[in-house]
């Protein structure tokens, strides 16, 4: 069975409805389900799922796609992966792919065992260390969180978990591939974090990738991070995502450290995330904005936490987040001032961050002389690269009218300098794959919505296709009936444009409470349509001087005109009869 039909019947056994339903408070409207998008903030319900034709569309922030993209999207499952979970659930087979050697995925599989052995380790060792207890009782963790978040303690010991792990039957070869032993100077394996708090970092889907080890009194480095293996990349990896991912409606809150974000959590802030010891990466960025396009930086008031806002900054406003910044008073992180002014105070500090032009504005003005004009230049020259991502608004002039102000300069040269870094930061994108140009849905003729609706359905797509192009090719929205007739009706060679098009599209006709769709009505109205444009344009013929002097072309168009007149007559009384046997049934 080809691998297209395989997805297909996937998708045609799954029920997008429950799926998402599992997530998002979903309520029936029409033939779609509709709920608060949990993709951006919303008061009002914006997010539908189409389930009968298996997709999903939000009105408000664009976002749409099928089972297999919510749970790439949700899960941060790579495709193979969210096909392998949905045909289980389904009860389909699905073929082995042969992409991966079997060894590899066996030593994959192995690595993933010694990870659940080593943490059902470290959390037994955890309950016998009073050390350990006392200092997350320190931090404020409650005994059911800390079971929870699976914290642990390793041992202080040389061998005691790779002891542990040859009594289950794993070598030390694997243990030192999973990363949870290393060798010492003289070549022999030893345990990897010793007399450590242990906090498990897990990937997207909740599966534990590596550890983190906390110090404890004055022993440096104070956090270590297992080495990076076949399941871990460092720089991939948002500690607390698991759980974020789903809370992100209002934003990521991007913190600095395990504690910060295991804090929030308790709390009940599970929109927290936090690199793992690194700045923050492209990588993170893209897997927050499959979620949001919210991010708010929380970091300490030092000078350290100013530099990372700083770049953070330069990172996301190129790749179009609204970030807000939160910066919290010298010598307080976002564990301690959560903690010291509680969960919904802390709440509501992060509904209020301010976005982040007052935050560029006094970093650029600090410690300088605006009476001098270097110091005005270089603020400026440290403005400029910020500016060229403030979206056009009155707001925008209005700020950029007291920049110029401060700066003593004309606002026009403020305009020029700002567009110029624009157009830089434009032309450093990639470019975009060319696409047919499809119209806006609101543009979308009404004689061709119904079968933009219908063509989905292979049966209906091929009959479409067998109309004469003259009876829509004129019409707007004729771009994605084309786009549909060309891809065969196969998605995956839909441009990308077109496809949120058409998903909007019956999106809205979902909702619709007479929903029903009339193929020979449907049929019948397009050619209508056709024949009453030819007849208009006919008559502008007969209109002009040259026929008129022309009696044999005239004698031509009128009889033209006759015909369409007579095809106009039929058609009007077939659809008469066609809705006279429909309300009969």
């Amino acid at each position: 069975m080809r691998d297209r039909e395989i997805i297909q019947r996937i998708k045609d056994a799954t029920d997008l409805a429950a799926l998402v339903g599992q997530a998002v408070k979903l309520r029936r409207q029409g033939s779609a389900w509709v709920g608060l998008c949990p993709f951006h903030s919303e008061r009002s319900p914006s997010f539908q799922v189409v389930a009968e034709r298996g997709f999903y569309h939000c009105f408000g922030c664009g976002k749409h796609g099928d089972a297999f993209t919510w749970l790439m999207e949700r899960e941060g499952l790579a495709f193979p992966e969210a096909m392998e979970q949905l045909a289980q659930a389904a009860g389909i087979e699905v073929p082995r792919q042969r992409e991966r050697p079997a060894a590899e995925l066996d030593l994959e599989a192995r690595l993933r065992q010694a990870m659940e052995a080593a943490q059902a380790f470290y959390q037994r060792k955890l309950s016998e260390s009073a050390k350990a207890m006392d200092y997350l009782k320190g931090r404020g963790m409650t005994p059911a969180f800390i079971l929870e978040s699976g914290l642990g303690y390793a041992p202080d010991g040389w061998e005691a978990l790779l002891n542990h792990l040859k009594t289950l039957g794993f070598s030390a070869e694997v243990a030192e591939q999973a990363g949870l032993v290393s060798r010492s100077e003289r070549g022999n394996h030893i345990d990897f974090l010793r007399d450590r708090l242990v906090i498990p970092i897990m990937d997207a889907r909740g599966r534990i990738i590596a550890f983190g080890g906390r110090a404890f009194g004055t022993v440096t480095p104070k956090y270590l991070n297992t080495r990076e293996t076949p399941l871990f990349n460092k720089s991939a990896v948002l500690f607390g995502f698991h759980r974020a991912k789903g809370q992100l409606r209002d934003g990521a809150l991007v913190v600095e450290g395990y504690f910060d974000v295991l804090q929030l959590h308790q709390t009940g802030l599970h929109q927290a995330v936090a690199p793992l010891g690194t700045a923050l990466t492209e990588g993170h960025m893209q897997q927050i904005g499959r979620f949001t396009k919210r991010v708010i930086l929380c970091f300490d008031g030092d000078a350290a936490g100013l530099r990372a806002m700083e770049k953070g900054l330069k990172l996301a406003l190129p790749m179009g987040f609204d970030v807000r910044l939160l910066l919290l008073p010298q010598g307080e992180d976002p564990d301690t001032w959560c903690m010291a002014l509680g969960a919904e105070a802390f709440r509501e500090l992060i509904r209020q961050a301010p976005d982040w032009t007052d935050f560029i504005i006094r970093r650029a003005m600090e410690g300088k002389d605006l009476n001098r004009i270097p110091d005005r230049m270089a603020a400026f020259k440290e403005m400029v690269s910020y500016l060229a991502f403030l979206p056009p608004s009155t707001d925008q002039r209005a700020l950029f009218g007291s920049l110029a102000h401060w700066l003593e300069m004309p606002l026009s040269e403020l305009d020029l300098a700002v567009k110029a870094r624009a157009s830089e930061a434009a032309k450093a994108q990639p470019e975009a794959i060319d696409a047919p140009a499809v119209a806006p849905v609101a543009d979308v003729d009404d004689l061709l919505r119904p079968i933009l609706i219908l063509c989905r359905e292979p049966g209906f797509l091929a009959r479409a296709a067998a109309v004469p192009p003259a009876w829509w090719e004129s019409l707007q929205g004729a771009a994605l009936l084309q786009c549909l007739m060309d891809a065969a009706g196969d998605e995956s060679h839909i441009p990308p444009e077109a496809l949120a098009q058409l998903r909007m599209l019956e999106a809205k006709w979902s909702v619709k409470d007479d929903a029903e769709l009339l193929p020979e009505q449907i049929f019948m109205k397009l050619e209508l349509g056709f024949v009453e444009r030819e007849k208009q344009a006919l008559n502008r013929q007969l209109q002009d001087p040259g026929v008129m002097v022309d009696p044999a072309m005239q004698n031509r168009l009128a009889q033209s005109l006759e015909n369409l007149l007579r095809r106009g007559r039929q058609l009007r009384g077939q659809m008469m009869d066609q809705r006279r046997k429909s309300f009969s049934r």
